[in-house]
């Protein structure tokens, strides 16, 4: 069984790491952004020498999500929303990533220390909100694949 219809197998591996390795540098800066936004103590400070490769890692992964949400956009996002199945969680997740997107811009060119509060905040939280929403994603689409199956196997023994 294919864990994406239309998508080799890797694919959806693929999509696990890009979204483990992005939430995880971006939890592991958070206490970046507390200390050099906020202006809170986090109580845990970073080696100078992680932070470049942590950031570069988290964009670099963060694009190659944008251009999977591209490659699902071919056959995946457009099934499911003809469907009805599990678009919620996925128009919460495409609209999320492409947030982050924007807000990971704003990160870099925006100006004014207003500016970068709220582009970091946002920022932020938007990835919680994806790494959330591709959790219930998930989950939800498991439970829908696992009810379809049964469905098929039951009527295929019982000859209906």
């Amino acid at each position: 069984m294919r864990r994406l219809s239309g998508y080799p197998n890797w694919f959806f591996w693929l999509i696990i790491t890009a979204t483990a390795t992005a939430t995880l540098t971006g939890l592991f800066m958070l206490p970046w952004v507390l200390e050099f936004k906020l202006q809170w103590d986090p109580g845990v400070e970073l080696a100078p020498g992680l932070r470049l490769p942590a950031v570069v890692m988290h964009v670099f992964f963060g694009w190659l999500l944008l251009m999977l949400l591209g490659a699902l956009w071919h056959s995946h996002i457009r099934a499911g929303w003809r469907k009805r199945n599990n678009h919620h969680s996925g128009l919460l997740m495409s609209f999320s990533l492409l947030l982050l997107a924007l807000s990971g811009i704003g990160l870099y060119y925006l100006g004014s220390e207003q500016g970068q509060l709220l582009a970091s905040l946002l920022h932020s939280g938007l990835g919680l909100t994806l790494f959330c929403g591709f959790l219930w994603h998930y989950y939800h689409g498991r439970r829908l694949r696992l009810a379809q199956g049964h469905g098929r196997h039951h009527r295929h023994r019982h000859g209906r």
